[in-house]
């Protein structure tokens, strides 16, 4: 196969930043609906832009940083009076915004591949914001693109509870601070320690299946806010036994909001035994994976393309607004 030439790579360069340039000014300023041919054109061109070799350009790890900014900037703004706001950050970080809580899931920082030379303290900085914006952290599994210690101790230090999985940050020496919950699909009430606001729980116990008959633990996690609101959040969500209760999810639980990994096993079973309103998939281009695992867009859209209209994708750092009588 023939190698790059200088000239080739300065091409490739400019390119990544005309591309770059252009889908933040899309997402910025778009009109269309969520389902309109242009925004599904733009997910496309992300792809194009995310599907190349190590190292990957700056002007995409720009990108990632700029869109972080602008969705701290977002959540310090926006003011919930009915309703949740949900923004997906990156892989299957979210932040879940509602009048009186501000719920992370799977918080982290950004993997190496997308950190800029010399910017390291960058990113840890804009986590810590991140982390003062919210009043409770989900950790659904023992990976690193999901359990960043680095995350769940700022929100300990701040006196925030983080809810986990037994083996997850078990060698860390604030282990003992992590508040665990056994995954029995149970309803529970929890009490938000720092705010004093209760929420009520389930937390299934689900499983991601990186190898035949080798699952590892997995919480999917529905929680109820205001308004008689639930979301889910999967985490890896992803081996065929657990279907004996995602079948049967939507008898204990009316959910409204599903955020998703895209390559979810089944995800046509998953929906009927879930029945959210609206689905959210997340993992799209995950960027420390080689090129044919960084599952892009156009492939996430054929995952799901027989939920129709339910199934919204959000570009990174990107909100979403429900509500019960209508959603935006």
């Amino acid at each position: 196969m023939a190698s790059l030439s200088s000239n080739d790579l300065e091409y490739y360069k400019d390119q990544c930043k005309a591309f770059s340039d252009a889908l933040e000014m899309y997402f910025d300023n778009e009109k269309p609906g969520h389902h309109s041919v242009e925004r599904k054109n733009a997910f496309f061109l992300t792809d194009a832009l995310t599907h190349y070799p190590f190292p990957h350009n700056d002007s995409l790890k720009e990108m990632f940083i700029s869109r972080y900014k602008k969705a701290i900037k977002q959540i310090k703004e926006t003011k919930v009076e009915k309703g949740v706001v949900i923004w997906n950050l990156y892989n299957m970080s979210y932040i879940v915004k509602i009048k009186n809580i501000t719920i992370a899931f799977d918080l982290i920082r950004f993997t190496p591949a997308l950190i800029k030379e010399g910017e390291e303290d960058l990113h840890k900085k804009i986590l810590r914001e991140l982390v003062e914006l919210c009043d409770i952290l989900f950790v659904s599994h023992n990976h690193d693109d999901h359990a960043d210690p680095y995350v769940a101790q700022e929100f300990l230090l701040q006196n925030k509870p983080v809810i986990a999985g037994n083996d997850i940050f078990a060698e860390e020496n604030f282990s003992a601070k992590v508040t665990r919950l056994h995954p029995d699909g149970i309803k529970r009430e929890f009490i938000v320690p720092n705010i004093n606001i209760k929420i009520l729980l389930r937390i299934y116990p689900g499983h991601q299946a990186i190898a035949p008959n080798v699952p590892i633990d997995n919480n999917f996690t529905v929680i109820t806010l205001d308004d008689n609101i639930s979301i889910a959040h999967s985490g890896d969500q992803c081996w065929e036994n657990d279907f004996k209760w995602i079948d049967s999810v939507y008898k204990d639980v009316d959910v409204d909001v599903l955020m998703i990994n895209t390559w979810t096993l089944s995800p046509e079973r998953l929906t009927k035994g879930v029945r959210p309103k609206i689905i959210l998939p997340g993992h799209v281009n995950e960027m420390s994976h080689e090129i044919i695992s960084r599952v892009p867009f156009w492939k996430s859209y054929n995952n799901w393309k027989n939920e129709g209209d339910k199934v919204v994708h959000l570009f990174w750092g990107e909100s979403y607004k429900y509500g019960k009588t209508n959603s935006e």
